[in-house]
């Protein structure tokens, strides 16, 4: 009888010991799957953060460590994003290289205008009209602002210097501001700098009506104009003279390069003034409107602000001839990626991420204490990226939100298997 009952204990705790242990190679096993799926989110977010460069070139070798710029050609900014914000530079040990990105797109300060009293608005013998205005301080300018009494029409100007008012030498010939308002009744004349005591404009044209300008004023501070480079792009031109009067010219790129501006070389008409709109679709809101005219073979000049692979010029030709568009010029601001570098180190300039977004350096809080006459770093033959080559990665917490809702995931699966393990435990030491 005792053995009897010996044996049945030992029975019983056997088979809560059994039951227990199934339990808990269950509990492990699905363990193994929680923790597996903890570690797959938790390193997703570092793979994330994997960059996936389409093109690398490699830089110039540093003779000695300190300040560069590197240039940035047309050809590796067409690959980037439209904000830039996917250049990298990576050294030879996988080290991210900070850098500073510089536009020359010209500066335009805000400071108080100091009025040119007009001295005097008369048709000369020329039939043309004048208008002198005097700079009494003899301070360097560069620029001109006109405000204009409310008006539509286009003219050219020339513009000249005198120190006493009678012998005047040229600056400006037959200048066309209508690009360069910057609202509708001011009209801004770029030139340079020069500091003569007058200043006379010319109106182009015998017996034209003149325009009212109300005043000329300067800025207190220099303007610095936007710097431009000549960019060699190709491009197919196709044009449309449609019987709506309007001319249709479509420009397709390889790739879409930045344009600040465009200098069409047209033939057809030696005086002409159109209206021109630019679009990237017709379908869509134009890129720029405005107004193209010409003078003595000059060929106009538009400002744009796009990146493109394909542009659709349209022409409004009213009653006139068509225009023949024979060539189109391209120019960019200059850019630059200005840094600091270790001449032990070689240094290799990645891009083409569509999903990455622009760095946040230090050096950045520091580009005024640089000195802008610093050596320049060539940018050496553009390589495109295999998907099977080796990425180079960079840890971000662009997605750190991610790792808390999985670990919050993770705590909640645990609880969930341990309830249920305790649930079976006891449902079968019940059942025993």
């Amino acid at each position: 009888m005792k053995r009897n009952k010996v044996a049945t204990v030992i029975n019983e705790r056997f088979c809560v010991w059994t039951a227990y242990l199934m339990a808990l190679f269950s509990f492990m096993k699905k363990l193994r799957y929680a923790v597996l799926l903890f570690m797959f989110l938790s390193i997703n977010q570092i793979i994330i953060a994997q960059q996936h460069f389409k093109f690398n070139a490699v830089l110039d070798s540093i003779k000695r460590s300190g300040f560069y710029r590197i240039p940035l050609p047309a050809t590796v900014l067409a690959k980037c994003q439209s904000g830039f914000g996917d250049l990298r530079i990576f050294d030879n040990e996988g080290n991210v290289a900070a850098y500073i990105l510089q536009t020359e797109n010209g500066a335009f300060y805000s400071t108080p205008m100091i009025e040119l009293p007009i001295i005097n608005r008369k048709k000369e013998g020329d039939k043309q009209w004048h208008l002198t205005m005097e700079n009494g301080s003899n301070r360097s300018i560069d620029r001109i602002v006109l405000t204009i009494k409310g008006t539509q029409v286009n003219r050219n100007f020339s513009f000249s210097g005198s120190d006493d008012n009678k012998s005047w030498y040229s600056i400006l010939e037959n200048y066309n501001p209508e690009h360069t308002r910057f609202d509708q009744d001011n009209w801004s004349l770029y030139f340079p700098s020069s500091h003569y005591k007058y200043y006379q404009i010319t109106l182009i044209g015998k017996d034209l009506l003149p325009i009212d300008i109300v005043k000329a004023s300067v800025y207190s501070n220099k303007t610095i104009a936007p710097q431009y480079s000549y960019s060699p792009i190709p491009y197919h031109l196709s044009q449309k003279d449609s019987t709506n009067k309007k001319s249709y010219i479509n420009i397709t790129f390889d790739e879409a390069y930045p344009i600040e501006r465009m200098t069409l070389q047209v033939s057809g008409s030696n005086y002409f003034k159109r209206h021109l709109s630019i679009y990237k679709s017709l379908n869509e809101f134009p890129l720029c409107d405005t107004v193209i005219s010409t003078f003595n073979g000059e060929y106009p000049r538009i400002n744009l602000a796009c990146k493109e692979k394909e542009l659709c010029l349209v022409i409004d030709n009213e009653d006139n001839k068509p225009l023949k568009i024979e060539q189109v010029n391209f120019d960019q601001y200059d850019r630059y990626l200005v840094g600091y570098f270790d001449s032990t180190k070689n240094y290799k300039l990645y891009f083409g991420d569509s999903t990455l977004s622009s760095p946040s350096y230090d050096i950045t809080s520091f580009k005024d204490s640089i000195n802008h006459l610093i050596s320049e770093i060539p940018i050496g033959q553009i390589n495109k990226i295999s998907a099977n080559n080796q990425q180079p990665i960079i840890v971000t917490n662009k997605y750190k939100w991610i790792l808390w809702p999985a670990i919050i995931f993770v705590i909640l699966l645990l609880s969930s298997i341990t309830i249920k393990m305790l649930k079976e435990v006891s449902s079968k030491m019940q059942g025993d």
